[in-house]
């Protein structure tokens, strides 16, 4: 269970910062995850980490986007054409 977590950080010379360990384990983060950053107009930095899709994951998303099968419609329709090729 993810628990409210707040730490300082130090900007490092080469503008990176460490992500606190704690944080780190919690969330199994692992180098090269990838983060993405939002500069908020006040100032504030959001840092989100970006989900990475796997094949399955993009395979999912594009048959929930097809047309549902009706394997009855489907059916009648094999059956209406052998009709058709015995007459």
């Amino acid at each position: 269970m993810h628990e409210f977590y707040t730490d300082k950080v130090k900007l490092g010379k080469k503008g990176q910062i460490t992500i606190p360990k704690k944080i780190r384990d919690e969330d199994k983060l692992q180098e090269d995850d990838l983060f993405i950053v939002t500069h908020l107009p006040g100032g504030d930095i959001i840092l989100k980490k970006k989900k990475v899709k796997t094949p399955e994951d993009k395979l999912w998303a594009i048959l929930r986007t097809m047309p549902k099968f009706d394997w009855r419609k489907a059916w009648e329709e094999v059956r209406e054409e052998r009709r058709r090729e015995h007459r």
